[in-house]
């Protein structure tokens, strides 16, 4: 007996449609959410969207302040080093069984995606570069075939697919370098390389934090205010 597929409620629709806006850039990082704004857009009313919001906070993806109001997460040093460490220790388990048991559609997945990211960089879309390179690191997880790992990976990684966003689109982050990176990665996961493959994505999941980390760097020099 099969169990009943069972659709999705309005909070889960609401809240998904919220994450993709979140994760896309729409809605950028730091910025104060409404919820009867996002109700407006979103065509329903606001308990969805609240319950929604709640939703998001336990992802990481939203901080509720009762006093000021809720915003899309502002990440610091730490949070990005955590992210980092915990999307790579997911990932490299994920490339290795992928080279393991599906080596052929791991390949292919990995090649798509990357044909779409050498479309966005030639087109100078940033925005399509990082959807395409979501789908990259996607494939890595889907490829190992674990469906728990990809759940546990579903549902922590958005704040650091945000990120990377924000990275490529705001930040004007090298993504010349980036594509060099994936190359390198599929290069290694075809020669059966499995060591070299999971150095490459450390080294790779490794520059988001030293790029995100430069950028702090920078901002917080900016609000130095000059000696007199």
């Amino acid at each position: 007996m099969q169990p009943v597929d069972h659709p999705k409620s309005l909070m889960e629709v609401t809240g998904d449609k919220i994450r993709h806006a979140i994760v896309s850039g729409e809605l950028p990082l730091g910025s104060k959410l409404s919820e009867q704004r996002l109700a407006d857009v979103l065509g329903v009313s606001r308990s969805p969207v609240r319950d929604a919001l709640a939703a998001l906070q336990a992802e990481g993806l939203v901080t509720i302040s009762p006093k000021r109001g809720t915003f899309v997460f502002t990440p610091d040093m730490r949070v990005v080093d955590e992210l980092c460490e915990h999307r790579a220790i997911l990932e490299s388990a994920a490339l290795r069984l992928g080279i393991e048991r599906n080596l052929d559609g791991l390949l292919r997945n990995l090649e798509h995606a990357s044909a779409e990211m050498e479309g966005a960089f030639a087109a100078k879309d940033p925005q399509r570069y990082t959807m395409a390179d979501h789908q990259f690191h996607n494939a890595i997880i889907q490829g190992a075939g674990n469906r728990s790992l990809e759940k546990s990976y579903n549902l922590t990684i958005s704040p650091l697919k945000a990120l990377r966003t924000h990275l490529f689109t705001i930040m004007s982050e090298k993504t010349d370098r980036s594509m060099d990176e994936h190359t390198a990665v599929i290069k290694a996961v075809r020669a059966k390389d499995a060591d070299q493959a999971v150095s490459l994505l450390a080294q790779h999941i490794g520059h988001l934090a030293e790029a995100f980390g430069t950028q702090l760097s920078l901002e917080q020099t900016e609000t130095i205010p000059p000696a007199v």
